[in-house]
């Protein structure tokens, strides 16, 4: 029988947390404010946004919010961009996705000021954040006093928000790490080798029982819309490997629910270094 890693939990913790740091701040007057631009009106980007403006409002970010239309051009999407990266007021840049077919998304993230890179969107922002996603699985693990150093880690898909950056973390860790993807052979041998499974592969409901080693903590960063229900579900067919995991992150309420506390942890990190 699983433990549930309670997403939402430790995101609680972790926002009063960082409350107190902004309430610090703002006696120095100093505002952490978190810029956020949103082009159109897709789901996923509605959704991510909601989830991120209640986090802001649980830690005291500001957030300055730009809606655009759908068919708004690149040009001022881009000048939108600068302006934000030249405003001092402002700690961080969100830009949210996916955008409109029209434009061309890696140019746009390319333009977010390192510093600002709050979502790390861009490589460029590695010095001073690491990706959101991944964060949230390293928090996870250590709120649950999941031991990390020593184990055999398989991170399932290799993407550079996700998979990648959480295999960094890992191995920065001292777990011995293996990253996988869509064409490793015989995939659900190598996920059973690993007393830690992140499974990143973006395939609705594909992580089943035969993938995970009895007692395995497993981290679903996936996220979709069943077509039948209309229900969140992730990577991991959860009731099957409910039984078979020691550890199991929810969807929704797992990782998910991590992810935009961490992005306010970046906004108040880049606030306290430019009050330095």
């Amino acid at each position: 029988m699983s433990t549930i890693l309670d997403g939402k939990r430790v995101a609680a913790a972790l926002q009063a947390e960082l409350k107190a740091r902004v309430d610090a701040l703002y006696l120095d007057y100093v505002f952490p404010v978190l810029a956020t631009i949103r082009v159109g009106e897709d789901s996923a980007a509605i959704s991510y946004e909601t989830g991120m403006l209640k986090a802001a409002k649980a830690t005291g970010v500001r957030v300055r919010r730009y809606i655009l239309p759908a068919d708004v051009t690149q040009a001022d999407v881009a000048q939108l961009i600068r302006e934000i990266n030249d405003d001092k007021l402002l700690s961080g840049l969100l830009l949210l996705r996916p955008l409109p077919a029209h434009m061309d998304e890696e140019a746009l993230t390319s333009l977010i000021s390192p510093r600002k890179d709050v979502d790390c969107a861009n490589l460029k922002a590695l010095p001073w954040f690491v990706p959101c996603t991944a964060e949230a699985c390293m928090e996870l693990l250590r709120r649950y006093d999941l031991p990390v150093e020593g184990r055999r880690a398989v991170v399932l898909g290799r993407s550079r928000t996700a998979g990648l950056p959480a295999a960094k973390l890992l191995l920065e860790a001292n777990a011995t790490v293996t990253v996988c993807h869509s064409r490793t052979g015989d995939l659900a041998a190598v996920a059973r080798e690993g007393d830690i499974l992140l499974a990143a592969l973006g395939r609705r409901g594909m992580i089943q029982a035969d993938f995970v080693k009895p007692g395995a903590v497993v981290l679903d960063v996936g996220i979709h819309r069943s077509p039948d229900t209309g229900r969140l579900c992730g990577d991991v067919d959860f009731d099957t490997v409910f039984p078979v995991a020691g550890a199991l992150t929810p969807v929704p309420g797992g990782v998910g629910a991590v992810t935009s506390t961490i992005l306010m942890r970046h906004v108040i990190d880049e606030a306290e270094r430019s009050a330095r």
